[in-house]
């Protein structure tokens, strides 16, 4: 397997994670459970996005490096 399909499951194993926990904590009720949710939610929306963006990152540093 390459790199880049690791690094793609490893990616959606974590946000499948994040997911289970927000569905989780959104039926507790606890200071630190709706903490901990709005926590969670923030990671859904800004893991996927933070590996998108080292992605692109990374295939413009490969095209100059040629």
């Amino acid at each position: 397997m390459t790199k880049k399909r690791i690094g793609a499951i490893v990616a959606l194993g974590l946000i499948g994670v994040l997911y289970a926990a927000a569905i989780v904590l959104a039926f507790l009720d606890s200071p630190l459970a709706r903490s901990c949710l709005m926590a969670a939610l923030f990671c859904t929306i800004v893991v996927p996005a933070v590996i998108y963006g080292y992605m692109m990152i990374v295939k413009i540093v490969k095209q100059r490096d040629k």
